[in-house]
């Protein structure tokens, strides 16, 4: 596969990725819990979740660029890529449910609030950074306030400091983006910087001449007989679909495609080659993604969401 759409950065990605649609958190305001209330644990999760958007561009052979965690002249992580001819450079400040806990707010000094405008001044004027990210890392629902005093203290009709741009994060936005594993950031970065890819846009065609229930059959025996698990039987069948009236209608269509073979038996042997197209998508996981077979098919499932 290539990149066919040039147009995306690593931090256009990132906003991509931070999109609540995409989230894989069903309750956002309870995601900073244990672990992800620490400081540590948060600035090390970003940081290897920015390092994958990294790859993606990496996998293709574009793009030089790179992340660290610092977490000093008011920076935790650092982002630094190239577009347009132009280095851009991104710092974040990531702020946990335990230093907010913290913050009673009786000195305004000492507060979370003093100590976002002392990093923000620092950050400008330390290094030159073209953003600086505000990552608040907590529950929106019971700190508000909080969020409310950031917004109106260092986002509302703030000019850039030493030409640094300001941004405020909505902590469901952060949960979004923390809550997707490197595979599911693999592959939404893939699917956006790939989209008009030959081998994306066959399989996804491949599917979409199918009905519902042969698009789904196909994509659950599919995986499995590339890494050998050919035989499907007709009680497998039967717990797939939820219409036994056109059960063999489906068979038919699917024999006649020749993705189902019968056998002597009263199953079926699935020919998985009969959808080049699913098949390319697989192996790129498994060959240039280096994914296991479990990973190279889940992979290629989210490669195919969103069908129309």
């Amino acid at each position: 596969m290539r990149i066919t759409n040039d147009d995306y950065t690593p931090i256009e990605l990132l906003s991509e990725l931070t999109s609540r649609s995409t989230s894989h958190c069903a309750e956002p305001e309870g995601f900073f819990k244990g672990e992800k209330k620490k400081h540590d644990w948060l600035v090390d999760a970003w940081a290897s979740r920015i390092d994958e958007i990294l790859n993606c561009f990496k996998r293709y052979g574009t793009l030089v660029a790179e992340t660290q965690s610092i977490r000093d002249q008011g920076v935790d992580v650092y982002l630094e890529f190239e577009a347009k001819g132009k280095l851009h450079r991104v710092g974040f400040q990531i702020k946990s449910a335990l230093e907010v806990e913290r913050d009673k707010g009786f000195d305004p000094k000492h507060s979370l609030v003093g100590a976002l405008k002392r990093q923000a001044f620092e950050a400008s004027f330390s290094s030159k950074f073209d953003e600086w990210w505000i990552v608040p890392c907590f529950d929106h629902i019971k700190h508000v306030k909080v969020i409310q005093q950031i917004n109106a203290e260092l986002i509302m009709g703030s000019p850039p400091i030493n030409g640094m741009q300001i941004k405020l994060l909505e902590p469901r936005s952060a949960a979004s983006f923390l809550s997707k594993n490197n595979g599911a950031i693999d592959a939404l970065c893939t699917r956006l910087l790939c989209r008009e890819d030959e081998v994306l846009q066959a399989s996804r065609s491949e599917l979409m001449k199918l009905n519902d229930f042969q698009r789904n059959c196909v994509l659950e025996l599919i995986w499995p007989a590339l890494a050998g698990e050919v035989s499907v039987s007709q009680r497998d069948l039967f717990d797939m679909v939820e219409d036994l009236d056109e059960l063999a209608d489906d068979c038919y269509a699917l024999e006649a495609s020749g993705f189902l073979e019968a056998d002597d038996g009263e199953g079926y042997v699935v020919k998985p080659y009969s959808f080049p197209g699913l098949c390319a998508l697989y192996f790129e996981g498994r060959v240039r993604h280096e994914m296991s077979h479990m990973d190279s098919a889940e992979f290629a499932t989210r490669m195919l969401e969103d069908l129309g």
